[in-house]
């Protein structure tokens, strides 16, 4: 059936928007102004829905946020900074550095996708299927999730930011790679057609891989090998620690104090298609040979509301994968479903029809950004009414908060100046978000397993699990 838009139709369209003052109005601000800023409530509106005190429980969270490098790197190191803080009173401007680890999942991830590549190529995966094609897709991304974290942290450790304060420029160097791995795999591909096997692809990949390090090395600088870490302790007495590695300063500083064996992670998917309590693993989802793929326990979300309750009460922030991207969020940093009325402005409801699940299944939402929880705000009644973050700087794309694109020297400046108003302006600051919120955009969590049910772990601990493809939803890598 064919319906083509008339003349006859479009007039009257038209005649009917302009016979309302309000359309005419609502026209004039839009066409001047961002329309969904112009949407937005005000802070004093939204704080008139909020009803009785709350009871706050936090975890330390006057640090200041890892930045240098993408989110999810840097919200991991938070959680491993705040089990640090704990063993040994840390420096008020003491961070990890992000662009250690940024530096080995770009060397590890080109290494993944040739084997990878490889194996597709054993197994016949056609070079115009879906798999093959996403893979070529996202060749060297710089998202990631919790096990690409942990596969890092476990083969290369962590070292101070100041130890290895790297570029962050990688748009261009992404461009290069990602040309040199599609000419590799075509590469690949033409050996394995004229060989019929697979038995010289090991050697070809080896011959190059230098060619990819020397990339990644020139345009980031390689991590030092060995470092010292001098620093000022909270009594203000100078430290000195010489003769240090990445992995020796983890194996010291961290790994004593925090296992990160024992986290545990769970995934909330409303989709008929996916059941309750069962494993779920994405195709195709690590950063490392040998390294631990995207997996997780999918659970509802009155499971995983009180284990966050729980682990913030007890005194351990939790990690959140949540989709920050679909849903508005407001200039004052806090995340309400009902944080613009556009009703008021275009006389009809915006994203608030669809269900959770139907959000994924069209499209409408994914999880794409990771953040910290430390704080939970419980109403009379010990029940959670908000969540907070550990720092506003959490939300949107700055020049600290390890924006990896490439900007010229002017632009960089500007952006830096507006970055200083900003940070005086949200100085201490930390994001908000309504439970109702995280109830319908929050779709992981990583938490320590004491705070999570023995029939929860047990059902984490089944071997089996049932594959997705990378491109589904809740594959999506953190941003």
């Amino acid at each position: 059936m064919i319906f083509p838009l008339t003349e006859a139709q479009l007039s009257a369209w038209c005649s009917a928007f302009y016979e309302s003052p309000q359309n005419r109005l609502a026209q004039n601000v839009c066409t001047a102004r961002d329309p969904i800023n112009m949407c937005q409530r005000s802070p004093a509106d939204l704080c008139s829905d909020v009803s009785g005190g709350k009871t706050w429980h936090e975890v330390d969270s006057q640090k200041k946020a890892t930045s240098g490098g993408p989110g999810w790197i840097c919200t991991g190191l938070d959680l491993l900074r705040q089990e640090m803080d704990k063993k040994m009173p840390l420096p008020a401007d003491f961070e990890l550095s992000a662009a250690h680890l940024f530096f080995w999942h770009k060397l590890e991830r080109c290494n993944y996708f040739l084997w990878t590549v490889a194996d597709l190529l054993m197994q016949c995966e056609p070079l115009d299927g879906r798999c093959f094609r996403n893979f070529m897709k996202n060749a060297v991304p710089d998202g990631g999730n919790w096990q690409m974290f942990k596969n890092l942290v476990k083969k290369y450790g962590v070292m101070p930011k100041k130890c290895y304060l790297a570029s962050q420029r990688s748009l261009k160097m992404n461009s290069i790679l990602r040309s040199k791995l599609r000419e590799y795999a075509s590469m690949l591909h033409a050996q394995f057609t004229f060989n019929g096997n697979g038995n010289r692809l090991p050697e070809l990949i080896q011959e190059m891989m230098p060619h990819l390090f020397k990339i990644v090395t020139i345009c980031l600088g390689e991590p030092p090998e060995v470092f010292d870490w001098t620093f000022y302790d909270h009594k203000k007495r100078y430290q000195l620690l010489e003769s240090l590695t990445s992995v020796s300063f983890y194996e010291v500083m961290v790994a004593r104090t925090i296992d990160l064996e024992a986290f545990v992670c769970l995934g909330h998917d409303p989709r008929m298609s996916s059941s309750s309590q069962l494993n779920y693993q994405i195709a195709h989802s690590s950063n490392m040979i040998g390294g631990e793929p995207h997996r997780y326990n999918n659970q509802s979300m009155d499971v995983i509301i009180p284990i966050i309750v729980d682990s913030l009460v007890g005194g351990k922030p939790v990690w959140l994968s949540c989709d920050l991207c679909s849903r508005f969020s407001s200039k004052s940093g806090h995340l309400s479903l009902q944080s613009h009325s556009f009703d008021l402005m275009f006389g009809l409801r915006v994203g608030e029809t669809l269900t959770k699940a139907e959000r994924l299944l069209y499209k409408e939402s994914r999880r794409d950004s990771a953040l910290l929880l430390t704080s939970v705000g419980l109403d009379s009644m010990q029940q959670p009414v908000e969540f907070r973050t550990l720092s506003a700087s959490s939300i949107g794309e700055s020049l600290s908060t390890g924006s990896l694109t490439e900007v010229d020297e002017d632009q960089r400046k500007k952006v830096k100046a507006k970055e200083e108003l900003r940070k005086k302006a949200t100085k201490n600051q930390a994001t908000s978000m309504d439970v109702s919120w995280l109830k319908e955009y929050a779709f992981e969590i990583v938490v320590h397993e004491k705070f999570v049910p023995p029939g929860v772990i047990h059902a984490t601990k089944i071997t089996k699990s049932k594959e997705l493809p990378a491109w589904d939803p809740m594959g999506a890598l953190l941003k």
